[in-house]
């Protein structure tokens, strides 16, 4: 994943001091943002759940009673209505998916090159780093976000499929 990042900035004459508050600010946010993050996908599952479970009884309920009484109507409104729910639980499900995301600290690997530089110009990197995995988390926090919306509202609207199917049956096994 690139991340997108602003022009260098100068940290020559910048105090450790304010470095550090610096690199400190950009970890609370990275971890706010990773807080988010998590809330994010179990939203999106819970949301998942409870529209599977309810596709399931809907999708089960209309064959049951299609099978006792054989009212295709009721078998198009409900198979419909509940595949337009597992549809939209599906999409809730894919934007809980794993996806690159950028997290608070570093491996102490990263820093074996800068070791002999001036604490504020490697903290001041560490900074502009930390900016660009902000912008990057929000672009990604943002698309999820979208999608489980999207998968959400594709659920909610089964009922509506599930009635304009049903309506669609009987006016065309209605005789003329």
């Amino acid at each position: 994943m690139t991340t997108p990042s602003a022009a260098p900035v100068d940290w020559a004459g910048t105090p450790v001091a304010m470095a550090q508050f610096i690199v400190a600010q950009g970890e609370k946010y990275l971890q706010a943002q990773m807080q988010m993050a998590v809330a994010s996908d179990q939203r999106a599952m819970t949301m998942a759940g409870v529209f599977s479970a309810i596709a399931t009884a809907t999708i089960a309920g209309a064959i049951a009673y299609w099978d006792k009484s054989a009212s295709a109507p009721i078998l198009a409104g409900g198979l419909s209505g509940g595949l337009c729910m597992l549809l939209g639980a599906a999409i809730c499900l894919w934007s809980a998916r794993q996806v690159d995301f950028y997290y608070p600290g570093n491996e102490p690997a990263h820093w074996y090159a800068s070791r002999k530089d001036s604490l504020p110009q490697s903290l001041g990197g560490e900074a502009e780093n930390y900016q660009g995995h902000i912008v990057a988390n929000a672009i990604v926090l943002e698309r999820c976000g979208k999608t489980l919306g999207a998968g959400a509202a594709i659920s909610v609207a089964a009922p509506l499929v599930a009635v304009l199917a049903w309506w669609t049956a009987t006016s065309l096994s209605c005789p003329a």
